[in-house]
Formats: structure tokens, C-alpha cells, sequence
């Protein structure tokens, strides 16, 4: 575990994910969540600007209500569609009128009527969407063998399940994707950046909105374990969809806990799931490269046994960003900037670090964010010593790196990438006794058979 694997030529297979880049297009062979529905909610609305891996866009939604995501700059004189007209089934560019639909084709060249051969030569940059409860899914990879059709979307459980069980939200961070997602791969820093320095309460979210109960409270087993053995034991297997992963902790004499967690190609992972909590809830991340060194996180608190009603909607926002959102700029990502960030040290509370917690700072999601961007935007991996607590990040960069040098030199996915039913599982918190196979034990739990939703959204499990 001394990271003499890692090279600064591996450092950059794993973090670069520009076009032509090893990892960028094994991420472009995958579905990825490019927006929020509601971020282009109104047909012939204003069109949004998105960076996804690297590449700059424009997305809106038609006439019909189909949603488009076009390259950013017109093919005539390179003019932004930012500006252009979304109006009659086509967004037209604002210099020269030129006019196109959400899959590329050039509906109208004002300067060129009636030369319908120079018409129809002419395309967009275009690539497929779909949108599925609240997520608009882009596709970037190769699209243009018409005899292939694209891969379904993966089966994540929270984006099959009726709208209202998830509670959706994205966050902007200044620093390489891959950073982001070895945070939440990491399975140590959980009872050190997130701790609490006393036992009033155990969820350490309860301080960030007083007089507050979390409604995704995790329940109190799982937070005083972590206190007691803050070092736990790490074992991780790979699986078709990536990776799976468990810490173990010594309840006492009889019992062992674990937090069995999953990492889904290309950059997605499941957490949380104490089955001993008032309802069972999980989260969903997917940590999506905006570019080299900007990620944005689209985020679900999923609950499968019944919605959210709005005010728990609400709290859960109000508990994973307590100081809001910065005011939205037109950038890509502009909306999704919070208000504690690097320019004020995340707000960090030192009377709050003295007394109460561990960094001072409010919410997981900000506590993750201050230590990730402050690793740089792109981490020197060269640089550091790696312990046995690190053996699922060390695992986690090799299956990419595998990944993305397979496909580059011999044109292969992992056979889980494109069989949807390879992505339904579920992460876990649960005691089990000494020296149980938790991989046996965990089995039906973590591989449930698909939900059966009613006519009102309920599980009819």
C-alpha cells in the first residue's frame, strides 16, 4: 500500500477526461446525468449552459418537449447558441438564423434558401438524451453506427422508483472528479472528518439546523460504534458493475457492524441503508467531470418505502447545505454553487470545532467539500502513503485505470457496463455475529427483487 503503483502517467490516465483521453471515453460509453428536468423546465424556455467532460454545450427543451444538448457554438461562424431563439421545434441562431433541432439537423439557413443539398450536409454536434424522474441522461460516446443501438439505462433502484421517494439536489466542487469520488469510497474518514466530539446526540447532522431531527436520521448504533472503533476493517470485491466494499467494526463479544457500500461504473455510488434506522434510506451519488478539474455532484436521498412529503423535502435540503446556494450565474453549474466555500474557509465554525465537532464545519457535504478542493484541483497521487485503511481506494483506481485501457486497446467494457440489471443493489448498515460471511449473509438484502410501486407510489413490498 506505499503507492509506488501510482505513476504521474497514471495519475493522468485516471483524472483526464477530455475527448481522445483514455478515461474520457470510457465515460462517454456510459449514460450520464447532465441536468435537473427542472433547470429546463418550459418548453421553447431559455437555453442552459453545460460543461460535461470537458466539452462546452447547450441544452433545451423544443416545442415538443423533446430536450436537446448541442455543442455550444453554431458549425457557421462559431456564434453561441447561449443566445439563440429556442422557438418552432429549433434553437436558431441569434447572428445568422441558422436553425436546428435536439438531434443536430439544420432545419434553416436564412442565407441559403432554397439550397437544400448545403442544408442537409450541415449538423450540430448533437448528443442523445433521455430524461427519467427529474434527471435529464446524455449519451457522448460513439453514436453513429446506426446498426448499434444506445445502451439502456442503468437500473439504478431511486430512478425507477415514482417521483417524490427521491429527494434530488447537485452540488458544484472546484476539483477533479476523481478526488470527489475516492471521498466517498473512502470508508475511514467517516468516524474522523465527520465525528462529533460529544455524545448528545448521535447523528452529527443534528447541530447543523438546531431543534432539528433529521428525517434520514442513520440511527444511533451506527454513530456510537464509529466512536468507539474509529479504525475499521476494510474488505472489497469486485464485481460486474465495479466494485463492492465493507467495513467491519466490533460491536461487542457477539457482534460485528458493517457498512457495505458499491461503486457502479462509471462514477456513481450507493451509501448509507442502516437497516436498524426508524425507515430504511440511501444515497445515490454521481460525481460527474464537468471538466479536468471541476466536478458537479447530482445527489439522491432515495426512500423506497414511501415519499417524501414536502416539508421532510425540505429539511433534508435545508440539512445536506445549510447556507444555501450562492446566487445562480448563467455558467455551467452556476446554480449549483454554495454559499460556505473556499473564498470564506466553508464558514467554518471554530467555537463549533472546539466544542462540538471535529472540523467545524456544517453538513457532510461541505465537510467533504473543504477537503477535497483543498487537496488542489488535481491531486499528486505520487505524493502520498497509502495505509491498509486505503485498500478499497487503491482497488477502486485500479478498476478504472483496467477499465479505460481495455476499452482503449481492445475495445471492451466491463461486462457489467451495459447490462442494465447489474446496477440494481442496494448499500447496507446491519450488526451480524462474529465470523459471519457477510457477503452470503448480505445477499438478498443488497439484491432485492425489483420494487412494485402502486397507483399512489407506494412500495407494495
Amino acid at each position: 500500500m506505499d503507492g509506488r503503483w501510482m505513476t504521474c502517467e497514471t495519475n493522468e490516465l485516471l483524472t483526464r477526461v477530455g475527448p481522445g483521453t483514455p478515461m474520457g471515453e470510457f465515460l462517454r460509453r456510459h449514460w450520464i446525468p447532465a441536468l435537473l428536468s427542472r433547470e429546463i423546465a418550459e418548453p421553447n424556455g431559455p437555453p442552459l449552459r453545460v460543461r460535461l467532460l470537458g466539452e462546452e454545450l447547450i441544452a433545451f427543451r423544443d416545442s415538443l418537449d423533446r430536450v436537446g444538448l448541442l455543442e455550444a457554438h453554431c458549425p457557421h461562424r462559431q456564434a453561441s447558441l447561449y443566445f439563440g431563439r429556442n422557438e418552432e421545434g429549433g434553437l436558431r441562431c441569434a447572428y445568422h438564423g441558422w436553425k436546428f433541432t435536439t438531434s443536430g439537423e439544420c432545419l434553416d439557413i436564412p442565407a441559403a434558401c432554397g439550397n437544400e443539398a448545403f442544408r442537409a450536409r450541415v449538423r450540430a454536434q448533437a448528443y442523445p438524451c433521455t430524461e427519467r424522474n427529474g434527471v435529464v441522461w446524455t449519451f457522448m460516446g460513439a453514436t453513429c453506427d446506426i446498426e448499434k443501438p444506445l445502451p439502456p439505462l442503468p437500473d439504478l433502484e431511486w430512478n425507477l422508483a415514482p417521483v417524490g421517494h427521491s429527494v434530488l439536489w447537485r452540488q458544484l466542487r472546484r476539483c477533479n472528479w476523481l478526488q470527489c469520488l475516492e471521498g466517498d469510497v473512502d470508508q475511514f474518514h467517516q468516524a474522523i472528518l465527520h465525528s462529533r466530539l460529544d455524545d448528545s446526540h448521535d447523528d452529527q447532522q443534528y447541530v447543523t439546523v438546531p431543534g432539528k431531527t433529521s428525517p434520514a436520521h442513520s440511527g444511533g448504533e451506527m454513530f456510537r460504534t464509529m466512536r468507539r472503533q474509529k479504525t475499521p476493517e476494510i474488505d472489497t470485491r469486485e464485481m460486474p458493475y465495479g466494485l463492492m466494499y465493507a467495513s467491519r467494526r466490533t460491536t461487542d463479544e457477539r457482534r460485528d457492524y458493517y457498512r457495505i457500500r458499491h461503486f457502479l461504473f462509471p462514477f456513481h455510488t450507493l451509501v448509507g441503508g442502516d437497516i436498524d434506522a426508524p425507515e430504511f434510506v440511501y444515497n445515490f451519488k454521481a460525481w460527474v467531470p464537468m471538466d479536468d478539474t471541476t466536478t458537479l455532484v447530482l445527489e439522491s436521498q432515495f426512500r423506497p418505502g414511501r415519499p417524501w412529503t414536502e416539508s421532510e423535502a425540505a429539511q433534508l435540503m435545508e440539512l445536506r447545505n445549510p447556507f444555501g446556494f450562492a446566487p445562480a450565474t448563467s455558467e455551467p453549474g452556476g446554480a449549483w454553487r454554495s454559499r460556505a466555500d473556499q473564498s470564506n474557509d466553508y464558514l467554518r465554525d471554530l467555537e463549533l470545532q472546539r466544542s462540538t465537532l471535529y472540523c467545524g464545519i456544517l453538513s457532510n457535504p461541505l465537510q467533504d467539500t473543504a477537503v477535497q478542493e483543498s487537496m488542489g484541483p488535481i491531486v499528486d497521487r505520487t505524493r502520498e502513503h497509502l495505509c491498509a485503511a486505503d485498500a478499497n481506494i487503491v482497488r477502486l483506481r485500479r478498476r478504472l485505470a483496467e477499465a479505460a485501457l481495455k476499452l482503449r486497446d481492445e475495445g471492451k467494457l466491463p461486462v457489467g457496463a451495459e447490462n442494465r440489471a447489474a446496477y440494481h443493489c442496494r448499500p447496507l448498515g446491519l450488526q451480524l455475529a462474529k465470523g459471519a460471511d457477510w457477503v452470503r449473509e448480505t445477499e438478498k438484502r443488497r439484491n432485492p427483487e425489483p420494487c412494485v410501486w402502486d397507483e399512489e407510489g407506494a412500495n407494495a413490498e
